[in-house]
């Protein structure tokens, strides 16, 4: 059986000691079979926190799904982020989506959340297409501008697809999710692996609120080895890119998919994940 790693994670840079409240990252949810997976989503921010401009913030965007003949969806996990205490009921093309899990964080003063829901049954009736997610409404909480002045105002969308093709090889595929903080580097170790063959391993991050212009030692490993790739340097992994589109202008948000074949190896039965930054940070994680 291959091994195919998937995991989501949200951070929040943060430039100040003091972190947080947490729920330690544990296993959601395992699959074994023919699966692979693909992300959909986009931000709600029109331009980066770190930058000069009007602190102002969308209510909804769209992204589309592209998945090949023969690809059917298995499961659809919405999860989506910001700035504040939290908005949980929100809607997806038109339909009510209340969050069935919510993650809160509380540091230096400032509030930020994420949220779940299972959204499969609206996917599988959808298809491939546009989705838009909207009603997420945080204006509320960055107008004042304290978060703006803190330059971490955000919000942003993503959906996980686990999708099944009898023409794929039989893999593992693993969805981790939790809230921990960050000072400077935190390690997860990610349990419940069964690696019998490592040939076409990968990963892959939801990530919140990274920043092109903080390039400072930003690093992500598994197993020790830095991960990087095309959109993603060594060091400035969480840099607002997606993998899936090429977009290097996926605003204080990422899409990152990464290869890591070179990277673990049969008779693993975990991985380690370390991250580390210059700047501080607070980690709301779905690995």
């Amino acid at each position: 059986m291959k091994h195919h790693l998937q995991c989501f994670y949200c951070a929040l840079a943060i430039f100040m000691a003091n972190c947080c409240f947490a729920q330690d990252v544990a296993l959601w949810e395992q699959f074994n079979g023919k699966y692979d997976f693909t992300f959909v989503g986009n931000t709600l921010n029109t331009s980066e926190n770190n930058s000069n401009t009007l602190c102002s913030i969308l209510t909804s965007s769209t992204a589309s799904l592209t998945l090949n003949s023969g690809d059917t969806i298995e499961k659809a996990y919405l999860y989506w982020a910001g700035s504040g205490t939290g908005d949980f009921d929100v809607k997806l093309n038109g339909t009510n989506v209340p969050a069935s899990r919510t993650f809160g964080i509380f540091l230096n003063t400032f509030n930020y959340f994420s949220a779940f829901a299972d959204v499969t049954q609206l996917v599988q009736s959808t298809g491939n297409g546009d989705y838009t997610l909207s009603d997420l409404d945080l204006n509320p909480f960055i107008t004042p501008t304290q978060y703006c002045n803190n330059r971490t105002n955000f919000g942003g969308w993503a959906m996980v697809i686990v999708y099944k093709n009898d023409a794929l090889p039989l893999n593992q595929l693993n969805v981790y999710d939790g809230l921990q903080g960050i000072p400077d580097s935190i390690n997860i170790t990610l349990d419940s692996l069964n690696v019998i063959d490592s040939t076409g391993a990968k990963i892959g991050f939801i990530a919140w609120e990274g920043d092109v212009s903080l390039d400072i030692d930003e690093t992500l490993m598994i197993n020790d080895h830095v991960l990087s790739n095309d959109l993603n340097p060594p060091t400035n992994a969480f840099n607002g890119t997606n993998t899936i589109t090429g977009s290097s202008s996926l605003y204080n948000m990422d899409l990152d998919i990464y290869d890591i074949e070179d990277n673990i190896a049969v008779g693993d039965t975990s991985a380690l994940i370390q991250m580390t930054s210059a700047a501080m940070w607070c980690l709301s994680v779905r690995l």
